[in-house]
């Protein structure tokens, strides 16, 4: 019997908890040996029926990794030099991943493709995905809920991108090993949140470029996990991660001047809230629930409460 051949790109999800995605990711994946899908299971649903995996290739780590550690488990098992790391609710267009192989051929300087985002009606993403990396202050004013301007418009095919967002990024194993091998992701960044600015940050700072390649198109169904995580967790996990990137890449001053903007910009929210609700948020009182939670993680370094420091301390 004769082996079968190596793949060209393996596509690595990180699935949690979020079947119905995962499931029309695995209906879309073509059935083409030169692509490989690799899924790391970090917890299912258990009342959810079983997604049919012929042909894909499941990791049930013994815990929940996290993203980060997810995408490492999964790149680290993957066979192909090419891997595609995806959100479950990023779903490929037909002729996306031939479209990727073409690009990495076009661009041989680049160390990873961006391909092109659209929701499930097709109005484009680029706005969300596309970013620079921030700045320490930028950061500051986002703990403040400001948040500056992206990009003008969309960038043509070939336009170096310093910080995508790592719903739909394709890397080359080379890129990943300038940075200690398999471990691309900062998986301290748990579970969620920040890793990709980790990473295209080191990625920046090792000389390797980032380009966007549109003819890639996915659809992606934007933010899929703060419903099933709830707004409160959400807060205080982005919070913590974001003053963890502030320590990491600028020093211990931008870190605590961030968990002091946090703090405020959690007290304005609280103080604004009977005019205007989060729009992540479902109600005013979930809201308000939420953002105490998240101002009981800023104001005693995330250990309270006490649940959320147990469930999504780093690993």
């Amino acid at each position: 019997m004769s082996a079968q051949p190596t793949p060209m790109l393996s596509g690595v999800v990180v699935h949690w908890r979020d079947e119905e995605a995962l499931r029309a990711l695995v209906g879309a994946w073509p059935a083409d040996p030169r692509f490989e899908l690799v899924v790391v299971d970090n917890g299912s649903d258990p009342s959810s029926p079983p997604i049919p995996m012929d042909g894909v290739r499941c990791l049930k780590p013994a815990a929940n990794l996290g993203f980060g550690g997810g995408a490492n488990a999964g790149i680290a098992a993957a066979l192909a030099p090419i891997v595609l790391v995806l959100n479950p609710d990023a779903m490929p267009e037909p002729g996306a991943l031939d479209e990727l192989l073409r690009g990495f051929a076009a661009l041989p300087d680049a160390a990873g493709l961006v391909p092109r985002l659209a929701g499930p009606d097709g109005e484009p993403q680029w706005r969300w995905q596309l970013r620079r990396l921030p700045s320490p202050g930028a950061l500051l004013l986002q703990a403040l809920f400001v948040t500056k301007a992206g990009l003008c418009a969309e960038p043509p095919a070939g336009t170096v991108i310093e910080q995508p967002a790592a719903a739909a990024l394709a890397l080359r194993r080379p890129a990943l090993a300038t940075l200690g091998g398999v471990d691309g992701f900062d998986a301290g960044f748990y579970p969620a949140w920040f890793e990709d600015i980790d990473l295209a940050r080191r990625l920046a700072a090792a000389g390797a470029v980032l380009r966007y390649w549109p003819a890639a198109r996915f659809r992606h169904r934007l933010g899929s996990t703060v419903p099933r995580l709830g707004y409160g967790a959400f807060l205080w996990i982005y919070d913590r991660n974001l003053v963890r990137y502030l320590r990491k890449h600028h020093g211990r001053a931008w870190a605590g001047a961030g968990r002091a903007a946090v703090t405020l910009g959690l007290v304005l929210r609280l103080l604004f809230l009977p005019l205007r609700r989060p729009r992540r948020a479902p109600t005013r009182a979930a809201a308000a629930r939420g953002l105490f939670v998240a101002l009981a993680g800023a104001l005693t370094r995330w250990r309270r409460p006490a649940r959320l420091a147990a469930d999504y301390r780093a690993p």
